[in-house]
């Protein structure tokens, strides 16, 4: 009797883990959605901690975020690529602040001198964009030219636009 019962509650439990861990799994493909086409993955996707092994949020994290990563595998393991070679990115980003964080980004802009980068607006208007938040970059003012990335660690290939509580990231590999 007692190896009945002890199969039943390790029966038991071992069917529970396997729905929880179910249950994570279907969680985590609610907030995201992949596409891979021959040597292109496309990710789309609202983990704000995916996004951050992509930026560096030591210093300010977003309260939610939606970006969209595309990996191009160029390492001849194809036989479209004869020659491997290096692996190529891309990466748009919205993130989402409370308005004291915006602030702070606003503060740290009147307080440093850079060039202006002279970025278009329609370089940050990604086709994942909500129509709202498309709408509020396409009319955002005129004589604003974007920022460069001074916070998320994307270097030199980094681009930013600031919107209201927002702030639109570009990065790609060249």
């Amino acid at each position: 009797m007692k190896y009945i019962l002890a199969f039943l509650l390790t029966s038991s439990l071992l069917f529970a883990c396997d729905r929880q861990a179910n249950k994570n799994s279907e969680k985590a493909g609610e907030n995201e959605e992949v596409v891979k086409s021959k040597n292109v993955t496309e990710t789309i996707s609202t983990d704000i901690d995916k996004l951050g092994k992509l930026l560096d949020f030591s210093t300010y994290k977003p309260i939610s975020v939606k970006f969209k990563y595309t990996y191009i595998d160029n390492l001849g393991q194809n036989k479209r690529i004869s020659v491997s070679g290096p692996s190529d990115y891309s990466l748009e980003a919205l993130l989402y602040f409370d308005t004291v964080t915006m602030e702070k980004f606003y503060e740290f802009d009147r307080n440093t001198e850079y060039d202006a980068p002279n970025f278009k607006k329609e370089e940050f208007n990604f086709d994942w964009l909500p129509n709202d938040i498309r709408e509020e970059l396409l009319n955002s003012n005129p004589n604003y030219h974007g920022h460069p990335d001074f916070f998320f660690g994307t270097g030199d290939n980094g681009k930013s636009w600031y919107l209201e509580n927002k702030i639109l990231i570009r990065k790609h590999t060249n």
